[in-house]
């Protein structure tokens, strides 16, 4: 889970989005306004995280059979959206690691092809599935508005491209 004033994200253990939201009454700085519904996460048998608003987040540890909650969230609202701290740049090493990152990813959609599909001779024309896409366009996208070097800019291509 991650939250800032303007609104959060919830991850899978993969790093997938499961689901992102605004805050209420947030200063967008850009894209839609996605409400946020309540969250229930058992994080294991004895950690538990619900958000049900801003200032409504609790997190509930649960002990032979004696439960304590704690109320960790605060009702923040920003008023000027210039006060906001600019976005974290992603360094060499980050980009190269997302970048390597989704060619891996890439690499075991296709042993998987080959796996469920060992006869097929057209498997290289399967379709790999839409979140390998968009992972791979999202670090192509960092590239280009990243503060890099023309050859870091062609490594991370060449990376996610092969």
């Amino acid at each position: 889970i991650n939250m800032n004033i303007q609104g959060g994200q919830y991850l899978d253990q993969a790093g997938n989005r499961v689901r992102r939201w605004t805050w209420p009454n947030s200063v967008m700085s850009s894209g839609a306004h996605v409400p946020l519904s309540p969250i229930f996460i058992s994080l294991n048998r004895h950690v538990g995280v619900r958000i049900l608003g801003q200032d409504k987040i609790a997190v509930s540890f649960l002990a032979m059979g004696q439960q304590a909650k704690f109320n960790v969230g605060t009702k923040v609202q920003v008023s000027d959206i210039g006060r906001l701290p600019p976005p974290a740049r992603l360094g060499k090493d980050e980009l190269l690691l997302l970048a390597i990152r989704v060619r891996i990813l890439w690499l075991f959609d296709r042993l998987r092809g080959c796996l469920n599909f060992p006869s097929n001779e057209q498997w290289d024309k399967i379709k790999p599935p839409a979140y390998l896409i968009t992972q791979t366009l999202k670090v192509l996208q960092l590239c280009t508005t990243s503060d890099i070097s023309d050859e870091l800019r062609s490594s991370v291509r060449a990376i996610v491209n092969a």
